[in-house]
């Protein structure tokens, strides 16, 4: 085969590649779009498929549009900027439905469209830049796609705008310091409190002030960390975030540490929390578990709701912080537990033989150690949140397996602009189940 030719893009597939065949052979191809005709040439070649890259549009998409960032293609954080927004949420759900295949074709469920993002950028609140020198100078920014090369950025577009002042800010004040490097700079921000919190991770001796010297000199910080050979801080940690009212129940105020995990899109975490409890269906009398709780974000809407509710999650000051916050919101129905997730659930297998409703939120590797000993207290209702359609259908196959069939899914766009996709699954308790054979 040849390293450069011309290709047909046939479809897209999860990871952000249009997919398309040379003599039989797979191709994949980043930063192209079913229906585009291009001139393509071979970076890696594999067994059974070659990942090439773009040189060409030879004949494009109808749903390409002009890239609204000049750093798109060279910086590896957006992969569909290349397409119109109903075209993304499009391709989307195809890219789940295909994820879920093997489900959906023993099952009845039903796939919901996609709840789009508004507005498709600006909704970053948080990002993590990598740091680097240029000329000489520290600079922050992304790396290319699959690679280690640091592509500078000054300004991202789907950063909401005061986490790009606080960037800028970063970058000026960067540009002009020599004594250490700067291997990592996170920013969150609360768009209810309008400020921010820094956390840089350093090479070197940082000086004593240097925590305070940032807060000081940067608009819109209100509290900075500072990790290197010892932790300095200056301000205050804590970020709030207002959940408004869901239902007819009041809003609610729920704090996070600037290191634990928050939902980067507020607007689609309202709707997430929305759905989540829309599909919880609770009546006051039921006993609730939310595992991978972080600092409460399902927890205290369901709790609103629940006549008893368990919170479980591995990170002590997210924890430790959900409880504050319950007591804050004046909810006494809660317990939270410190403890990996079978551990948690065995614990409350102690207090209780069964819950009515389980809540799961897990990170990207999803939750397969946990579903075995989850089934322990025979909930009637498992809804499942996922960031990452593989092992959503891993983990559904194995529920299945344990006696749980799939009702319906909820894709959100909580990403826009990238291939990631939100999605909630709503299992109950049955003798129906997804077959395992085919999902990986």
């Amino acid at each position: 085969m040849s390293r450069s030719f011309i290709l047909e893009i046939e479809k897209m597939v999860y990871g952000g590649y249009g997919m398309g065949r040379v003599n039989g052979k797979i191709i994949f191809v980043p930063f192209t779009a079913p229906g585009d005709r291009v001139w393509v040439e071979v970076a890696r070649e594999k067994k059974d498929f070659s990942e090439a890259v773009l040189k060409k549009i030879v004949q494009g998409s109808p749903g390409r549009v002009q890239p609204f960032c000049a750093l798109f293609g060279k910086c590896g954080g957006c992969h569909y900027q290349h397409l119109s927004y109903p075209h993304q949420l499009k391709l989307k759900e195809e890219e789940l439905k295909e994820s879920l295949f093997h489900l959906g074709k023993e099952e009845n469920l039903e796939m919901l469209p996609a709840i789009p993002s508004a507005p498709d950028r600006g909704y970053r609140i948080r990002a993590q830049f990598k740091g680097g020198l240029s000329g000489g100078r520290g600079v922050l920014g992304f790396y290319g796609l699959k690679t280690h090369r640091l592509v500078e950025v000054k300004e991202c577009p789907l950063l909401h705008p005061l986490a790009n002042e606080i960037l800028k800010g970063l970058q000026k004040w960067l540009g002009n310091k020599r004594e250490y490097f700067v291997r990592n700079a996170d920013i969150q921000i609360s768009p209810d409190e309008n400020k921010g919190v820094v956390q840089l991770h350093v090479e070197g001796h940082a000086p004593s002030p240097l925590a305070e010297t940032v807060g000081r000199e940067i608009s819109g910080v209100k509290g900075v960390v500072v990790a290197g050979k010892k932790k300095l801080s200056w301000g205050e940690l804590k970020l709030l975030y207002r959940c408004p009212e869901i239902f007819g129940k009041r809003s609610l105020q729920i704090q996070a540490d600037y290191d634990s995990f928050t939902q980067v899109n507020p607007h689609l975490n309202w709707n997430l929390i929305g759905r989540v409890v829309e599909w919880a269906d609770l009546a006051g009398r039921e006993k609730v578990l939310d595992l991978f709780c972080g600092s409460g974000n399902l927890t205290l809407p369901l709790a609103q709701r629940a006549w008893k509710i368990w919170g479980v999650d591995l990170d002590r000051r997210a924890i430790q912080k959900a409880a504050e916050n319950a007591r804050e919101n004046g909810l006494i129905n809660c317990t939270f537990i410190k403890a990996r997730t079978e551990e948690g659930i065995r614990r409350i297998l102690r207090e209780t033989d069964s819950i009515d409703v389980a809540v799961l939120d897990p990170p990207r590797a999803g939750a397969r150690e946990a579903l075995e000993v989850l089934t322990l207290l025979g909930p009637k209702k498992i809804l499942y949140v996922s960031c990452e359609p593989p092992t959503l259908a891993r983990d559904l196959a194995r529920l299945g397996a344990l006696g749980y069939h799939v009702n319906r899914i909820q894709p959100l766009d909580m990403f826009p602009q990238t291939y990631h996709i939100e999605a909630i699954a709503e299992l109950t308790k049955g003798s129906k189940g997804p077959r395992v054979q085919g999902v990986h």
